[in-house]
């Protein structure tokens, strides 16, 4: 398995701990017409570092999409205690930081002209071969 793909089961796996089945979870985009609430999970951005081969150092954008302000916020409080300065697992890795260090909100219309609000945060990751 890639490091991608294991990076994602293991925030996966955490934010499943965290939130259980009644909130969805999905990878880059949930499906269309998935109703509300959810969390969405991305890499936005980083790689291995050049000065130590072994150490990778990403971004993964973590939000959640709700039908009211209140309850995007409250998923996503649940999503920062499993993934805020925690070590979770990640195959084959060991977890040597990961930690929320920027915060999102956003508030957009569907079509249907109804809101959808979005709470969210950048998590910085550090693993070690």
């Amino acid at each position: 398995m890639s490091l991608s793909a294991e990076l994602n089961d293991g925030i996966y796996n955490a934010l499943l701990t965290a939130l259980g089945t009644a909130t969805p979870i999905f990878h880059l985009q949930a499906p269309d017409n998935t109703p509300l609430p959810y969390v969405v999970y991305s890499w936005q951005g980083g790689g291995r570092t050049n000065d130590v081969p072994d150490l990778v150092n990403r971004l993964e954008f973590i939000r959640a999409y709700g039908t009211m302000a209140y309850q995007a916020a409250v998923i996503d409080a649940a999503c920062a205690t499993a993934l805020d300065n925690v070590n979770i697992a990640v195959s084959g890795w060991t977890t040597v930081t990961m930690m929320r260090q920027d915060d999102y909100e956003a508030v957009e219309e569907q079509p249907n002209q109804a809101p959808v609000y979005t709470m969210g945060g950048i998590y910085r990751i550090l693993l070690d071969k």
